[in-house]
């Protein structure tokens, strides 16, 4: 059996998983070159409050009668306003990264309760030197819930049965600058909470929202002006390639108690087509012995038949030592077929100096999540830009 999530869950994960890319990137920029005439300038902090309030989207007949509620929330945060160069290099636009922490009511405490949310965000912000300007963030982080699924005492509940749960999101936001430290801002945002295909039963639930919000910048600032260089310099290795395993573990049906291995290499191939962009063409190897255990319990004759191979061509977007694949996969060997014949990955990765990286990594079939894994493995050569 396999975990369904919300349609929009594969373009989510895919920004989730850039968004880290880049903050976590900011937050240890020592790993790329830095620009040694820009290594003086500001990078001002921002609080800011705002308040949401939305409707839940009703994305699957099982859950629409549980959907019709209005969510509503209040979220605290600080952020970095970054202004150095090569910041500005990634988007030609001055970003923001921070953390927020928040509370939503889901208007619908004995089913779906509430939640407590803490996630790490990048806002790109267009047109900042100017007093109106227009910015959109990507988010993630995670959540806990109170009242998961339960199939006695909540069984109602098909959004999201862990209480610990990832939690995406997209915004965009008109801002006015009132004065030199306040700024007033109205926000439209979609939010997501699911556990990834951990466990089921894990419909997600999609709630976009409006709101207002208020921010506050104790330090006076410009935003500097910059040309960009060409990458090229920068980068004269332009092919890589490295090896990696995976694996996790996941639940055979619902309501199992047990969790099975998964276990898999991978290969790929990629050469450097732009600054932050990267083109790929690889294979893998994944044994599933939770589709072992659910091949013994339907249909033994084939219990043997849990190995997949596939290709997989795709993209990487590349942020220090930090990067963000999007991948196809086409499954080569499958002798128990698969829901589809392709397939979707979605990877982040950091790469240390001696070549080695690891990272995360969701599988996908379409609107369904298969896995969530954890991977190692070696890169070469280990750097492809100049010190």
């Amino acid at each position: 059996m396999r975990f369904t999530i919300a349609q929009s869950d594969g373009n989510m994960m895919q920004r989730l998983l850039q968004l880290i890319a880049v903050g976590m990137h900011t937050f240890f920029s020592n790993c790329i070159q830095a620009q040694q005439s820009d290594s003086t300038i500001a990078q001002p902090l921002a609080w800011g409050i705002r308040a949401h309030y939305g409707v839940i989207l009703p994305h699957s007949e099982e859950i629409r009668s549980i959907s019709f509620s209005r969510p509503r929330g209040v979220e605290m945060e600080v952020s970095r306003q970054l202004l150095r160069r090569q910041y500005w290099q990634y988007c030609s636009c001055y970003p923001r990264i921070g953390i927020s922490a928040g509370y939503f009511s889901f208007d619908n405490p004995s089913i779906l309760g509430s939640a407590w949310s803490a996630t790490a965000f990048v806002e790109p912000f267009m047109a900042a030197p100017a007093r109106l300007s227009v910015s959109y963030r990507l988010g993630a982080g995670f959540s806990y819930l109170n009242r998961v699924f339960h199939p006695v005492h909540n069984p109602l509940n098909l959004f999201y049965s862990t209480p610990i749960s990832f939690n995406l999101l997209m915004n965009l936001s008109i801002n006015y600058r009132l004065t030199s430290h306040i700024t007033l801002r109205a926000h439209g945002n979609f939010n997501h909470i699911s556990n990834g295909g951990l466990k089921q039963p894990n419909k997600g639930i999609n709630f976009p929202t409006l709101g207002l919000a208020v921010d506050y910048v104790p330090q006076k600032f410009t935003f500097p002006v910059f040309q960009k260089s060409d990458w090229r310099e920068e980068y004269p290795i332009r092919w890589q390639y490295r090896a990696a395993f995976y694996t996790t573990a996941k639940t055979a049906e619902r309501n199992d108690a047990e969790r099975y291995w998964i276990l898999g290499a991978t290969t790929d191939l990629s050469r450097r087509v732009g600054r932050i962009s990267a083109l790929g063409l690889g294979m893998e190897v994944t044994v599933d012995y939770s589709l072992r255990e659910w091949l013994r319990r339907y249909e033994p004759e084939r219990s043997h038949e849990f190995t997949r191979a596939g290709i997989l061509l795709g993209h990487e977007l590349l942020v220090g030592r930090f990067g963000f694949a999007q991948q196809l996969g086409i499954y080569i060997y499958a002798p128990y077929k698969a829901m589809h014949p392709v397939y979707q990955r979605y990877e982040l990765t950091y790469k240390a100096p001696n070549g080695i990286f690891g990272g995360l990594n969701l599988k996908a079939h379409t609107r369904t999540a298969d896995f969530m894994d954890i991977r190692v493995g070696y890169l070469f050569p280990p750097k492809l830009y100049k010190r």
